[in-house]
């Protein structure tokens, strides 16, 4: 059941980089397991002068700070994520970059950075390599809507075709992610779709013996909905 507020995971959020301001391509940084946006709180500026009104002390918005965005992540030498974040870190300054951050089934919010340091900060015998890249962000430069749903695997079903036998829909992998529906189809000459059949699960009858079955996951978000089909099972058989 979903959550009366509307919130969601975190898992599916996506953090990339573009070398350059006017990137043609991406790398997407691996292995981070947390992430939040970059604070640019602006500083107050005191004016303050002698007849303030009230006796009361005035000040005025300043302006966004740079901001020190610290990104843990999973280390794995040689990877993509670990070659991009060594070379950045040695360019430093001098070379701007683009960093783009998505939530799950959230708009594209995108800075101007660069890399100030990345590290490994642990290995332990009993635990994975982690790292730490601290980035310096300078402006915020869009914010883009949510795209539409983009499946990246497909569904399945696991479980045996059996009459009475419960079977599940593993909805695939989604990025953007948004709502997910299920609607079970039979093919008994021609795919058509199981009335009431519009759960994850979904259980065999007898009239379904012979015929394979197959499970359409649709995603959908505020911009749009998107739709695929698993691969069929095998031929429904008797209890």
């Amino acid at each position: 059941m979903a959550a009366s507020s509307g919130v969601t995971l975190g898992y599916g959020t996506r953090v990339r980089i573009g070398r350059g301001t006017s990137p043609v391509e991406w790398t997407i940084i691996k292995g981070a397991e947390e992430v939040q946006f970059p604070d640019q709180t602006p500083t107050d500026v005191d004016v303050t002068w002698l007849e303030s009104p009230g006796a009361t002390e005035e000040s005025i918005r300043g302006l966004k700070t740079v901001a020190t965005f610290t990104l843990p992540l999973q280390y794995a030498p040689g990877g993509d994520t670990d070659i991009l974040l060594s070379d950045l870190e040695q360019q430093g300054s001098d070379e701007d970059i683009l960093l783009e951050i998505t939530p799950s089934g959230g708009a594209t919010h995108t800075w101007v950075a660069y890399v100030n340091t990345y590290r490994m900060t642990s290995a332990t015998a009993k635990d994975k390599k982690m790292a730490e890249a601290v980035f310096k962000v300078k402006a915020k430069v869009s914010v883009s809507p949510p795209a539409a749903p983009a499946n990246e695997t497909l569904p399945a079903i696991s479980g045996t075709a059996r009459v009475g036998q419960v079977l599940t829909a593993w909805p695939g992998i989604w990025n953007p992610t948004g709502d997910l529906a299920y609607q079970w189809q039979v093919n008994s000459g021609g795919w058509t779709n199981i009335a009431g059949a519009t759960g994850q699960t979904y259980t065999p009858i007898a009239g379904q013996v012979g015929n394979p079955l197959r499970v359409i996951v649709t995603a959908t978000n505020g911009t749009g909905s998107t739709s695929v089909t698993s691969a069929p099972t095998a031929n429904v058989v008797a209890a």
